[in-house]
């Protein structure tokens, strides 16, 4: 899930970037974009898989 995440953001920015001025996102949308590519990348690295069991 992240990682469809990353990849779509990443996806929208290069289109972004291709676009250049007839692009139609926001700053504020770029901005978000690159803070979901920034943080999800920094999750997937530290990211820890748990496994608890409870035995009721």
């Amino acid at each position: 899930m992240i990682n469809n995440t990353i990849k779509n953001a990443k996806f929208k920015l290069s289109q972004h970037k291709v676009q250049g001025v007839n692009s139609a996102l926001t700053v504020f949308e770029v901005a978000k974009l690159m803070d979901t590519v920034k943080v999800g990348e920094t999750m997937k690295d530290t990211q820890q898989s748990n496994l608890f069991f409870s035995l009721n």
